[in-house]
């Protein structure tokens, strides 16, 4: 069945639809991981909301050489926000990647955007789960940006809406990763963003104004972040 444009959906009718779908015959393996070609992806969505759009964020970049691609997805009046790292067959970061594997990245983003409307999540089910290469790969990529980040700790607080403190947060970044956070809680409880984001606008433009000007991934992160509450 394919839905029209103009039918105001739900997160929870879109996720029922796509959820039920059996992809078992379109599953592809590399190494111990499975996988669904963006291309089967985004057909099968086609075949179901034939109206989707995606669209994907500049990259932000750790000063580590490491890289991160974003994505929203649109189905009709509903959207979804995902980020991936640029990683290697094992699921580690890359340092410094060329312009095809950020490519890459980027349609992998897209299908894992399209998991969060219910497209099979079941794939990036366990991803988040401990592996003792992984994590003391990732250990090591997160002392890098610790050692990197002292100067943009001077402490931001995230608002609830009501005007009380939910969050305190030490640095710039801490602040982005909690404010995607923010924006991601809106989208699963099918709120708007404008609000959260309105009452943190003084707190997002002075994080942003204290983050140096060579930190790339970071000023990237902010500008991301300040369009999507500037169009939410």
């Amino acid at each position: 069945m394919e839905y029209k444009m103009n039918v105001e959906l739900t997160y929870k009718e879109v996720w029922a639809t796509l959820n039920a779908l059996d992809l078992s015959k379109y599953h592809d393996k590399k190494g111990n991981f499975t996988y669904l070609s963006w291309t089967d992806a985004w057909q099968i969505l086609q075949e179901q909301y034939s109206f989707a759009t995606y669209e994907f964020m500049p990259e932000t970049y750790e000063a580590n050489g490491t890289v991160m691609s974003h994505c929203i997805v649109r189905i009709g009046n509903l959207e979804r926000y995902m980020w991936l790292p640029c990683m290697d067959n094992r699921n580690n970061s890359l340092t410094n990647p060329t312009t095809r594997q950020i490519s890459d990245t980027r349609m992998r983003c897209m299908v894992k955007c399209l998991a969060m409307f219910g497209l099979a999540n079941y794939i990036f089910r366990g991803e988040d789960l401990p592996d003792a290469d992984k994590d003391m790969a990732e250990a090591q990529v997160t002392q890098e940006i610790e050692e990197v980040e002292s100067e943009t700790e001077t402490g931001f607080s995230i608002k609830e809406l009501n005007g009380n403190i939910k969050t305190n947060c030490k640095t710039a970044k801490e602040f982005l990763v909690q404010m995607r956070v923010e924006y991601q809680n809106c989208l699963q409880e099918e709120k708007s963003f404008k609000g959260i984001y309105l009452m943190n606008k003084d707190q997002i433009d002075q994080a942003y104004e204290s983050v140096s000007a060579s930190d790339k991934e970071v000023k990237d992160g902010f500008k991301a972040l300040i369009e999507l509450g500037e169009s939410a």
